[in-house]
């Protein structure tokens, strides 16, 4: 009886063993990854999409600093934009992180500074456009990208932007890199023939599926009139794609509110709170103060930077910044089990660890941005992010986080055409009479979570240079006014 069990193990070991070989064979590369033409075949299988849902989420956790928010891209015919949730982004993206760490790197046989005619120009040839979701200094995306920042190059300090022009045979390529402070200084660098990328590799990266134009090549003026002007780089779109409808959850609850103080060290066994006029629990212990106010906002402040939260001794602007990603999860995973899903808005070009800094972060949901912004309520101040950190010198001094969580419970198709949403963005900006010229820097499908509904649909936003941004509606409004 025995013997008969070894041979049924074997031979069930053995039939498992051929169909992962089997499978290898048939759907893996020689690299052993799932090759891309079979992801997309199994993402159209109806009984994987049921069982099987793959979602679509970009989490900029201190893995991921280094993914772009777009690549834009010109194959001499058609123009393709890919953003960091979309199907076929890593691709590029592999190919591209390798050409820049070779930039940082110092693999250069020649540059020059060259104006914005010439940038432009680079745009309008065949080319990769490279944004990032907020700037850079140069040193510190060098430390990112696992560099050594003795060789960076010379002339750029800061950067968000950049082009990769492929050479017309398989020798060196070009990237243009204009500088994040100063608009006016941009350089083009030459890189060695080790980091090759002929123009012919761009037409795999697009297709006839939808179609993308930057406003500098339509030609297109809004009127002499108008208090509006757009960023040559707003991308003109068809798409009126399905988006996920995402329902809203508050997370602080007497449970996971005593785990939550306990995180920022306060004893929950010991403390003493007070609600205030405007129903807010306030806490205060070890040197700091605590509110949880109805409204699922969490407030700490130390009552001094000295006695802030030790986050990194080392006092290296990286260091710390991975500190504070790390302690953002930490919290979060005190009033939630789903991972956290964040990205980066504040500008890191110019942040210096030794003085007091605040770190910015949006949730992201399904693939697209969730805009905060809640008004002032319940004593606390408006807020137009997700989670604020004031660091200095590696301690944390203030923290203030809108604990929502969400998750998609149904699918809507955006109703209204881009160019609908940008008549409706350009006349409510014209028809205010503090404006007197902005600029609209972008134009995007994102949510919007203003604390007033707790299911929310995808819709067209516009972000413009004075740090507002307008949601697209029956009534379009202002809803995040500038930070400070």
């Amino acid at each position: 009886m025995l013997w008969e069990r070894l041979k049924s193990s074997a031979i069930l070991i053995l039939i498992v063993n051929l169909i992962y070989m089997t499978s290898h064979l048939w759907f893996f590369n020689q690299n052993h990854s799932l090759s891309d033409e079979m992801v997309r075949y199994f993402r159209t299988v109806p009984i994987v999409e049921k069982f099987f849902p793959i979602k679509q989420e970009y989490s900029i956790s201190k893995e991921n600093l280094s993914k772009p928010r777009k690549f834009l891209i010109n194959d001499g015919s058609l123009w393709m934009a890919y953003y960091n949730t979309d199907i076929g982004f890593s691709p590029i993206e592999q190919r591209t992180k390798k050409i820049l760490t070779g930039f940082l790197e110092g693999n250069i046989t020649a540059s020059k500074q060259i104006d914005y005619k010439t940038w432009e120009a680079g745009l309008e040839s065949m080319s990769i456009y490279v944004e990032y979701p907020v700037a850079f200094s140069l040193d510190m995306f060098s430390r990112i990208m696992g560099t050594d920042s003795a060789n960076l190059p010379d002339g750029v300090n800061t950067f968000r932007e950049f082009i990769i022009i492929p050479s017309s045979s398989e020798t060196n390529i070009c990237i243009l890199i204009r500088d994040a402070e100063d608009d006016s200084l941009i350089y083009a660098y030459i890189l060695d023939d080790t980091h090759a990328l002929p123009a012919s590799d761009l037409a795999v990266y697009t297709s006839n599926d939808g179609y993308y134009e930057p406003v500098f090549s339509t030609g297109l003026e809004l009127g002499p009139d108008s208090k509006v002007s757009l960023s040559p780089l707003v991308l003109f779109s068809d798409s009126q794609p399905s988006t996920d409808v995402l329902v809203a959850r508050d997370l602080i609850t007497e449970t996971t509110k005593n785990n939550l103080l306990e995180s920022f060290s306060f004893n929950t066994v010991a403390a003493n709170p007070y609600k205030d006029t405007f129903g807010a629990l306030n806490y205060i212990a070890n040197y700091a103060s605590a509110k949880i106010y109805p409204d699922s906002v969490f407030e700490y402040t130390a009552i001094e930077e000295s006695k802030g939260i030790i986050l990194d001794e080392s006092g290296d602007a990286y260091n710390v910044l991975n500190a504070s990603i790390d302690f953002a999860e930490k919290t979060w995973g005190t009033v939630s089990k789903e991972p956290l899903s964040i990205l980066v808005t504040s500008d890191l070009s110019g942040y210096d660890s030794s003085k007091p800094y605040t770190f910015r972060f949006d949730y992201y949901e399904s693939g697209r941005p969730i805009e905060v912004s809640l008004p002032e309520n319940y004593g606390h101040s408006a807020m137009n992010c997700a989670i604020e950190m004031t660091v200095s010198n590696g301690r944390l001094i203030s923290y203030k986080q809108y604990m929502r969580s969400y998750r998609n419970v149904s699918e809507n198709t955006i109703s209204d055409t881009f160019v609908t949403a940008l008549d409706s963005f350009v006349q409510v900006i014209n028809s205010d009479p503090v404006i007197s010229q902005t600029v609209i820097d972008d134009i995007y499908i994102g949510y919007l979570d203003s604390g007033k509904e707790d299911r929310i649909n995808a819709t067209w936003l516009a972000q413009t240079s004075d740090g507002k941004i307008y949601r697209y509606a029956e009534n379009t409004e202002v809803v995040n006014n500038a930070l400070d």
